[in-house]
C-alpha cells in the first residue's frame, strides 16, 4: 500500500513539474512575441502609370491613387462631352436626311452620287440654269454642271430658302462637333496631369505615415492559446 502511494505521489510530482515548465516556457515566448512589432509600409504609386491611366480614361489615374473623389468629376465631364458630341452628330444626320428628302421632292433632285459641294450650291440658286449661266459669265467653265446629272429647279424662292435653312442647320451641327472634341482632349490631358500630381502627393505622404501590425497572444478560459492582430497607424 505504501509503495502504491509513493508511486502515485511520484507521478503527480512529475506531471506538475512538466506543466510548470510548459507554463514558464509559454510565458517566456509570449513575452517575446508581445514586444515584436511588424512594420508595413504602403507601396508607392507610379506617377507615370497614373498619368497614362487618366490620359486613356479620365479619372482612372485618380482612382489608382485612391482619389476618385476628385477623379469622378473628370469621368462625369467625359461622359457629358461624349453625349454632347453624339447629340451634334445625331442632329446633323437627321437634318441632312431632311434637306436631301426636301430637295428630292421639291427641287426634282436625284440624290445619287452628289457631293457636299452640290448640296451647298443648290441652296443658293433657283435652278441649274441660273448657276451655269453665272459660271459661264465668269468664265469658270470647269465649274459648270451637267444638266442631265445635276439638275434641280425650285418652284418658289420660299422652297429654296427652306432648303437652305435645313442645310445650314445640318452643317452647323456637324461643325459644332469640334468643340466637344477639343474639350475631350483637354479633359484627358488635365486629368492625366492631375493624376500624376496626386500620385506624387500620395508618395510624399508615405514618408510620414507608417502602419504597424502588433500581435497579441493570450489564453482563453480553457487555457487554450489565442492570437490577435492589432493594426496601429501613426502619422
Amino acid at each position: 500500500m505504501r509503495k502504491l502511494l509513493v508511486l502515485v505521489l511520484l507521478i503527480l510530482s512529475s506531471t506538475l513539474s512538466a506543466q510548470f515548465k510548459y507554463s514558464s516556457n509559454s510565458e517566456s515566448d509570449l513575452s517575446i512575441n508581445k514586444n515584436e512589432i511588424l512594420n508595413f509600409e504602403k507601396s508607392e504609386k507610379s506617377k507615370t502609370l497614373a498619368f497614362f491611366l487618366s490620359l486613356a480614361i479620365p479619372g482612372a489615374g485618380e482612382y489608382y491613387v485612391n482619389r476618385f473623389d476628385v477623379g469622378k468629376y473628370f469621368l462625369l465631364t467625359e461622359s457629358g462631352l461624349w453625349l454632347t458630341l453624339w447629340g451634334f452628330d445625331y442632329y446633323g444626320r437627321i437634318q441632312r436626311d431632311n434637306y436631301i428628302n426636301f430637295a428630292k421632292v421639291n427641287g426634282g433632285v436625284n440624290p445619287s452620287g452628289k457631293d457636299s459641294k452640290y448640296w451647298a450650291v443648290i441652296g443658293n440658286y433657283m435652278n441649274i440654269n441660273d448657276y451655269n449661266n453665272e459660271k459661264l459669265l465668269n468664265r469658270e467653265f470647269n465649274a459648270v454642271f451637267d444638266e442631265n446629272i445635276y439638275y434641280w429647279n425650285w418652284n418658289t424662292n420660299q422652297e429654296r430658302k427652306k432648303y437652305r435653312n435645313l442645310w445650314l442647320s445640318s452643317e452647323s451641327a456637324f461643325n459644332n462637333k469640334q468643340f466637344p472634341i477639343a474639350l475631350i482632349v483637354i479633359n484627358h490631358i488635365v486629368s492625366a496631369i492631375n493624376a500624376s500630381i496626386l500620385a506624387n502627393r500620395y508618395n510624399k505622404s508615405l514618408e510620414d505615415e507608417t502602419m504597424r501590425l502588433i500581435p497579441r497572444v493570450g489564453f482563453d478560459q480553457f487555457y487554450n492559446p489565442e492570437i490577435s492582430l492589432t493594426f496601429h497607424k501613426s502619422f
